[in-house]
């Protein structure tokens, strides 16, 4: 067994000392549950944008309009969520 002890190297003078603790420490991140929420609100964006495609394939208007209009709604709930999620705050929505 080698009992050879290494110098630090330049670049490693340079950096502070990290101590295990601080190894041992989860990452902060985002909440569970909030990105749960993230997942259900992706999925049902996900199931509004195939049925708004059904209906303009069937040439149903009514049902393309409608699953539009709760496309948009479930958009706008999750591009804030998203916000929220990243910055901490509600963020204002560009959708119109």
């Amino acid at each position: 067994m080698s009992t050879h002890h290494s110098k630090p190297r330049r670049s490693d003078a340079d950096q502070p000392e990290v101590t295990t603790s601080e190894w041992d420490q989860p990452t902060p991140g985002p909440d569970v549950a909030a990105m749960r929420e993230l997942q259900r609100g992706s999925e049902a964006i996900l199931r509004l944008a195939t049925e708004a495609h059904a209906a303009v394939a069937r040439s149903d208007a009514a049902g393309a309009q409608a699953a539009r209009q709760s496309l948009e709604t479930q958009l706008t709930f999750t591009t804030g969520l998203i916000g929220e999620l990243l910055f901490g705050a509600p963020e204002q929505s560009t959708l119109h």
